[in-house]
């Protein structure tokens, strides 16, 4: 390094040593390790600086001492250091403020001691702009513009001219040299710069990129007479300084401003740079005597405005790093024991508190929420009782679109309103209920009320209507009639629909289509008004949600009596009804007249069809769609049609298909929401695979910030009920409700089969059968369930297992009756069926006043079917099964279609007679009632219904084991023809006597034709109710 050193000087030694005149220059800097210590260890007596000095610089600025103080200030602050490149920046930063410490400065710091001001006339010259000041001026322009024009020329007017010229430049990446060398001419010719001149050059400088340059600002601000020096004299001094990172020099600058002037001059820059830099010491020197003088309350601008430009984060970290200096002081001072100590303790307390505040105050910005946590901590642990600072950083978190802040925030003000001092404004609690509203939390809508009630005596009629949609949206009805009836004492009844429609739509997703009715009737009375369009479609809707095909239709025509038309939206209720059902002649049947009524295609119709596309179980039919409706000018998100896809070769388990389908999904820009991972979910389930299906739950879906629901947990728990892994559901399930997830239909049923199958197997077969079919931990799980029903577990949006074909507000309940009666009737436990079933009639009650008896759900016949055949009452199972026939017409009837006649059946509700069919299959063929037997079935298949492998082999058997040789030959026709239709033929096989042995050997008592294990029926159902999400969803 030394030799290349001495390089330097021996091809550049003019250019170093140079003196004041024109000259070029070279500057470089050797790493900062070169000099680690920096020079500022050396203990040197206070002539070493000389030696940094070129001679020739001395000489000229003893010269120069006849131009007086201010030329011998500009000549000292300009001279260079000698062998500069040597020099680390750090130490650079360690000379400069030492050699700006001439005579004249050290002069004019002792003559600053004795001025006396008056802050309503200097102070304020210098804070406002002084407006003497700036009259003087231009007086002295005037002045100056008269004799430039009436006296003779001087010598420096050109260059005074030039120097304007390139001041008034907007490019000045080329001018500085020039410049600094027009103005030192200028000097030599004893003509200094004109006070605006002055400010424009001192501008110019110090805003700079090169560090040369904005040294010169500092010099040309040193050669300022201290008398003559304004405030925006110091404010560019300031900043000038802070860029060379000379804040020493900085601080010098700005304490002898606010000696002057007395106000804020360079606050702001030396702040933000003291806080950037964590000099705290030095921050809150610079703040304490703005603060306690009271400036803060008149003087603009603020001082905190450097600091709140930095970055949250940032910012935020630093605030913590001043609370933890602060409470470091404060015990230092408490074991001093010293006034000083504790008055210095007082001030960073004060000074971190109030840049606390100052970070709380940016808001709309995102930031990491446990660092916040740290900020409120530390700022409880300065002062527990500052409830303002507490209320800050609650509207700041407020302010952030966030599920984390969000849930957040609502931890802070549950912990505030604790406190008795915590007295929340009106707009600090329409922001928290705004962000309850967008939670739909059902617990913080009580909790608003009661703090409105609590703190402002009422809930404004705006925040009312708010709560109020969210009680409707989440089915609580009690809640929301309460507080209609309130705001009605408050407000008199109200004259608008909102309250109208809101009272409609509770009934509407509690799927409960009399009340609606009911409510439909009797509003118009209190409301005085002529029920609007989206009443009528709250109705149609309703009817549309449960299934209830008949119902929409009427109320539908009703609505064409009116002198309202239906739009698009009444058109996809009628659509989505038939679509659940698979009607798929009937969807497009309604999508052709909606097109002749002239009513706009929305993207909810093509979701329709998509729909019943799939239910016809024409999926080629339905992937071409949902592609060719990628390319549709429609308003609207495709992620429906696409999960709904998804889930249709889920439950085929078609892996490959399924994973090739969500790739194309995401390449085609379709986003993803929790129903498509909940319809990824379902593939793995169903193929036995419930771990991966457990790891999107638990890991890809946190990371995606895709919110997870009671749905995707029981998909979950129902893998590992396929697998038997009866402990892992229970940890689901507990995992589950430790996210404040409630139980819903699709866990309370996968839960309830658990509980059984563990009982089961703790089961002790030496027992009799009352005491041995006893269920303890299933009875438990059933109890708890059956007192927990409530018709707002229907609100919920997401789709349900175990509805199947039946009515929504019907199914809820009743899914956990038919399979506890079918356990106990499979074990002959004749009096746990009857109260069971007993009980259900009266669950029934509770939510329906329609006669349950004589329509009973399928399942539920099929359970007590079991219970009859077992107790060999086949009257009795006779019953039942004519009564499921009753109820299959209406679950699976085309539109328009009689029952009398062939093919009324939906294809797509082809199968729901299987199950009873078993049982009666049993009945019949236990009696040898073959003739009845084969009618039966020939009746069901001539309506449209298909029978599984296992009634068909069921059947077979029953035939091929009756003592009539027609029975037997049927029995062989059907099994060439329903279970191996490509069966080559008896004659094929080779041996002329093998149709003789295998009829012979099919009538023996104990042979099985492709044996099925008669009575194995499978309850739990892995279809999910999209209809019904569908509705639910987008309902409002």
């Amino acid at each position: 390094m030394i030799e290349r050193a001495r390089g330097w000087l021996d091809t550049g030694g003019r250019a170093v040593l140079r003196g004041s005149k024109k000259h070029s220059r070279s500057r470089r800097h050797l790493h900062s390790a070169f000099w680690s210590h920096g020079a500022g260890n050396i203990d040197l007596p206070s002539w070493w600086m000389l030696s940094l000095q070129h001679s020739s610089s001395t000489q000229e600025s003893f010269g120069n001492k006849k131009h007086g103080t201010a030329t011998a200030a500009l000549s000292s602050g300009l001279q260079e250091i000698f062998l500069d490149f040597l020099y680390s920046v750090q130490t650079l930063a360690l000379i400069r403020p030492l050699k700006r410490s001439t005579n004249a400065q050290h002069q004019a710091a002792q003559s600053i001691k004795h001025c006396s001001r008056s802050y309503t006339s200097i102070a304020a010259d210098f804070i406002n702009g002084s407006k003497a000041f700036g009259t003087a001026t231009r007086r002295r322009d005037q002045d100056a513009s008269t004799r430039s024009s009436s006296e003779t020329p001087q010598p420096g007017d050109a260059i005074r001219r030039r120097i304007n010229e390139m001041l008034g430049s907007k490019d000045h990446t080329w001018i500085y040299d020039e410049l600094w060398q027009s103005y030192q001419a200028l000097r030599e010719m004893s003509q200094p710069l004109l006070p605006q001149e002055l400010i424009k050059m001192l501008r110019c400088l110090g805003t700079s990129q090169r560090t040369v340059d904005v040294e010169r600002a500092v010099a040309l601000f040193d050669s300022i007479p201290v008398q003559q020096r304004r405030a925006i004299h110091y404010s560019y001094a300031v900043s000038a300084a802070l860029s060379l990172r000379d804040l020493d020099t900085a601080v010098d600058i700005h304490r002898e401003a606010l000696t002057r002037t007395g106000g804020s001059i360079g606050t702001a820059a030396v702040l933000t740079y003291t806080v950037q830099h964590e000099k705290w010491q030095l921050a809150i020197d610079t703040w304490h005597p703005y603060w306690v003088g009271g400036l803060h309350y008149y003087t603009r601008p603020d001082i905190w405005t450097g600091v709140n430009s930095l970055s949250l984060p940032d910012l935020m970290q630093k605030a913590i790093s001043a609370a933890d200096f602060a409470i470091s002081t404060a015990d230092f001072a408490i074991s001093t024991a010293e006034s000083s100590q504790q008055e210095n303790a007082v001030a960073a307390r004060d000074f971190a508190l109030e840049l606390i505040r100052q970070t709380l105050c940016i808001q709309n910005t995102d930031f990491n929420i446990h660092n916040h946590w740290r900020l409120i901590q530390r700022a409880r642990n300065l002062d527990a009782s500052d409830m303002m600072t507490q209320t800050m950083a609650l509207r700041q978190l407020l302010s952030v679109n966030s599920r984390g802040h969000g849930h957040r925030a609502l931890y802070l003000y549950r912990t505030l309103r604790k406190d008795s001092t915590f007295l929340p404004s009106p707009d600090l609690l329409s922001l928290v209920t705004g962000k309850l509203v967008a939670e739909k939390s059902s617990l913080g809508m009580f909790m608003m009320i009661e703090d409105w009630r609590t703190y402002h005596q009422k809930v404004p009629p705006g925040i009312a209507i708010n709560v109020a949609k969210v009680f409707a949206q989440l089915g609580q009805l009690e809640p929301l009639q309460n507080l209609f009836r309130d705001f009605c004492s408050l407000y008199g009844t109200p004259t608008k629909l909102a309250w109208y429609h809101i009272l409609l739509f509770v009934h509407n997703r509690r799927a409960d289509p009399e009340g609606i009715v009911h409510a439909f009737n009797d509003l118009q009375k209190t409301f005085h008004f002529k029920p609007t369009l989206q009443a009528w479609n709250y109705v149609i809707g309703t009817f549309s949600r449960i299934g209830d095909i008949d119902g929409a239709l009427s109320w539908f025509n009703k609505l064409l009596e009116t002198e309202l038309r239906p739009d698009s939206r009444t058109y996809f209720l009628l659509m989505s009804s038939y679509a659940k059902r698979g009607d798929m002649e009937t969807v497009h049947d309604l999508y052709q007249q909606s097109k002749m009524d002239g009513i706009k295609t929305t993207m909810l119709m093509i979701d329709s069809i998509v729909l019943a596309t799939i239910k016809d179980e024409r999926l080629a039919d339905a992937e071409q769609l949902v592609k060719e409706a990628l390319q549709m000018d429609l308003e609207g998100s495709r992620t429906f049609m696409w999960t709904i896809l998804l889930n249709a070769y889920a439950l085929r388990k078609e892996l490959e298909k399924v994973s090739d389908l969500h790739k194309q999904m995401q390449e085609s820009g379709v986003a993803s929401n929790g129903m498509t991972y909940a319809a990824l979910m379902t593939s793995l389930a169903i193929a036995k695979m419930p771990e991966a299906a457990y790891k999107i739950l638990d890991k890809v879906m946190p990371r995606a910030q895709i919110k997870r629901t009671s749905l995707h947990y029981a998909i979950v728990m129902g893998g590992y009920l396929a697998t038997r892994s009866y402990g892992k559901i229970f940890r689901v399930y507990k995992d589950m409700l430790s996210r404040n997830l409630g139980p819903t239909m699709s866990t309370q049923n996968v839960l309830l089969r658990a509980a059984a199958s563990v009982d089961k197997a703790n089961q002790d077969s030496d027992k009799d059968p009352e005491i041995q079919t006893e269920l303890v931990r299933a009875q438990q799980t059933f109890e708890q369930t059956i007192s927990n029903l409530d018709p707002m577990e229907l609100a919920a949006s997401e789709p349900r297992k175990f509805v199947g074909p039946n009515p929504l507000n019907e199914a809820f309940f009743s899914t956990y009756y038919e399979y506890l009666i079918f356990l106990y009737a499979k074990d002959a436990a004749f009096s746990k069926v009857t109260e069971l079933y007993e009980r259900y009639i009266s669950t029934s009650a509770r939510f329906s006043n329609r006669e349950v008896e004589a329509s009973p759900p399928i399942g539920i016949l099929s359970a007590l079917m079991v219970a009859h055949l077992r107790a060999g009452d086949h009257e009795e199972v006779e019953r039942c099964w004519y009564l499921a026939l009753d109820k299959s017409e209406k679950l699976a009837c085309r539109a328009r279609a009689v029952t009398s006649e062939p093919g009324w059946v939906l294809h797509s509700r082809r199968l729901i007679m299987n199950v009873p069919l078993h049982h009666y299959i049993l009945s019949l063929g236990g009696r040898s009632r073959i003739d009845d037997l084969i009618s039966t079935i020939k009746q069901l298949h001539s309506s449209g219904f298909a029978l599984t492998s296992l009634n068909w082999n069921l059947y077979i058997q029953h035939l091929a084991q009756s003592s009539e040789a027609r029975h037997q030959l049927l029995a062989f026709e059907l099994c060439e023809r329903e279970l191996i239709p490509n069966w080559p033929g008896w004659d094929t096989l080779g041996d002329p006597k093998y149709a003789t042995k295998k009829l012979k050997a099919v009538t023996d008592s104990g042979s099985r034709v492709l044996a099925g294990k008669a009575g194995n029926s499978s309850y739990p159902a892995t279809e999910l109710d999209w209809g019904s999400a569908k509705d639910g969803g987008r309902a409002q």
